[in-house]
């Protein structure tokens, strides 16, 4: 009874210290760099819905349908192009660059943060396959 009461206590400190969520694909892909804006050290968030990877130390990570925000990691983060789930370590909804991206067993540093205009993004995109429709 002691180990499960130490055991749920584990689970629930590291369920507030870490969100796992679930890898977005966009095909064709975007470059999310020409829609971000200045560096800024935090963001709150209400939930996480998905993240993509971008580069091999960057990923974006949305937040809502109209919010999402690029992260850089540094480059010693290894595995972040080939990771299935990652987490991010975060306090009540708040994710700063003093956060980790978690990649496997990587506890990755990040080192930017960039809001990305989504709405233009989303106008960009509609443009783009206006374009090619026959």
């Amino acid at each position: 009874m002691k180990m499960r009461t130490l055991l749920l206590a584990a689970l629930v400190g590291l369920s507030a210290c870490a969100t796992d969520i679930t890898r977005r694909t966009v095909t064709p892909p975007l470059r999310y760099a020409d829609y971000a804006g200045p560096v800024i050290e935090d963001f709150h968030y209400f939930r996480l819905d998905g993240w993509e990877v971008v580069s091999r130390n960057e990923l974006v990570v949305w937040t809502g349908l109209q919010e999402a925000y690029l992260l850089k990691v540094w480059e010693s983060c290894q595995d972040l192009e080939f990771a299935f789930r990652i987490g991010i370590t975060s306090r009540f909804g708040h994710i700063s660059r003093a956060d980790k991206v978690l990649v496997g067993h990587d506890r990755c540093p990040i080192g930017e943060i960039r809001r990305i205009d989504v709405p233009r993004l989303k106008a960009d995109r509609a443009k783009a396959r206006e374009k090619a429709a026959p």
